[in-house]
This record gives structure tokens, sequence and C-alpha cells, in this order.
């Protein structure tokens, strides 16, 4: 099956993903909280052109391995480490099948910018879901980044026209999965087309009892407006939910 969100990264969103190198707000503070032993091991997963990784790296870690589905940015990452001298191992692999990485392997498990919501199959998505309880050692750390459906305010017609078109067209109707608004900070003129890119909106609820069914313990769930104003109940932008194996 066609993954139509990595094309999207190997093509127009390449030159963006492949060479930012800034932290957001809620990044930067779950970073400093939770990987406290530099001596341990991280994987980052969908790491792009590595921005992560190298932040990670910067903070005085020495056992990184790093991942994306798309060859071009692994490409990027392996051409900056060697003008930096890192030792992050960098590889081609895919979220839903990890084969080259073993049991109960990483400290630190990095699933940040939103990575698995553009796998396209709900069912590869779950499959992600326990490949990251895999590799993760018992006791490890594993922060997820999530887009958070009910924090967009049209999300819900927006699905209602789209599966109504969906099923004027005989596709199959899908729930929470939406297309791109923008690309490149530019409106997508193609929203209602068909074969568009689609990402995966979880529901707050859902995902926390997934993570626990999974075998997940709970530790921290915020969402990104929530790191700036730590009162607000208010919920905006990315979830995020740190999780302990």
């Amino acid at each position: 099956m066609r993954n139509l969100n990595a094309e999207l990264y190997s093509n127009e969103l390449f030159e963006e993903w492949s060479k930012k190198n800034y932290l957001l707000i809620a990044e930067d503070k779950l970073l400093s909280k939770y990987l406290i032993d530099n001596t341990k091991n991280v994987i980052d997963v969908g790491t792009g052109g590595g921005r992560l990784a190298f932040y990670v790296e910067n903070m005085g870690f020495n056992n990184i391995s790093a991942f994306d589905i798309v060859p071009g940015m692994i490409k990027q990452a392996k051409k900056v480490a060697k003008e930096k001298e890192s030792n992050i191992e960098f590889k081609v692999a895919d979220a839903v099948n990890l084969s080259k990485y073993g049991n109960n392997t990483f400290d630190y498990s990095l699933y940040l910018q939103q990575v698995l919501n553009f796998i396209p199959e709900e069912e590869e998505f779950n499959a992600s879901l326990n490949e990251s309880y895999r590799i993760t050692k018992k006791g490890g750390i594993v922060l997820f980044s999530f887009l958070d459906y009910n924090t967009r305010i049209f999300n819900r017609p927006l699905n209602m026209v789209l599966n109504l078109l969906r099923i004027i067209r005989k596709e199959k109707v899908l729930t929470q999965r939406l297309p791109w608004i923008k690309i490149n900070n530019k409106f997508n003129w193609k929203i209602f087309n068909k074969n568009q890119a689609l990402s995966y909106w979880v529901k707050k609820d859902k995902i926390l009892s997934d993570l626990q069914n999974i075998g997940y313990t709970v530790l921290e769930v915020k969402n990104a407006n929530q790191f700036i104003n730590n009162n607000t109940t208010k919920r905006k932008g990315m979830l995020y939910i740190v999780c302990q194996k």
C-alpha cells in the first residue's frame, strides 16, 4: 500500500523537515525532565533530518539510534552527522515493524513529532504502539505526541463532509483520518480530492486506554498549551503523553 504521507515528506515537506533544527517548548521541557541519565540509550522514531537526535546528543548522550521511513531524510541526517562527527546510528525503518531492533533495547524511546499519526491504516497504527512497547526496556520511558482530534473545532464537521463524499464515491468511510489543511503553510486546495495523504487524529481517552492496555503506566498527559500555562484546563495543540514500561 502506498504511504502518501511518506511521499509528502519525500517531496513537498522535505526541505522544511530535513533541515528543521529547533525544539518546541513542550519537547524541550519533556526532554529536560525525563532524559536524566545520559549513560542510557535512546531511540528517536521518525527522526526526519535528525532534529531531536542531535539535540539529545548535545545533552551528553552517546548511545543514540534514530530512524525514518523516508530514505532521503536519513541521507540528509547522515550527511549532517558526518559534518558534526556524530555517533548517532541512523537507519531507514518503519515504525510498524521494527525487526531491526531487539526486544527491551531502549531506555528512552522518543515518539514525538506526531510520527505515528501519519501511518496509513488503523491496524498498522496499533502495531506501531505494540512495537514501541516491545523495543523499550522494562522501566524505560516513552515520550509520545499525537494530533488531538477534539482540540480543533472544525475536525468533526470536516470529517462528516469527507465521509459523505466517500459514500458518494463508494470509498471506505473513515473516522478521525483527515487530509492536511495546509502544506508548507499554504492551504491544500485538493483537500476534498481522492487519494489524499491522511493524518489520524486520536481521541484522548481512547489513546490513553490503548496505551494502558498494552501495558504502559501513564506518567503525564498535557496538551502543548499547558506547558506554557500549567493552570489552564483548556486543551490546544498536540497531545503529549509520557509512559513507562
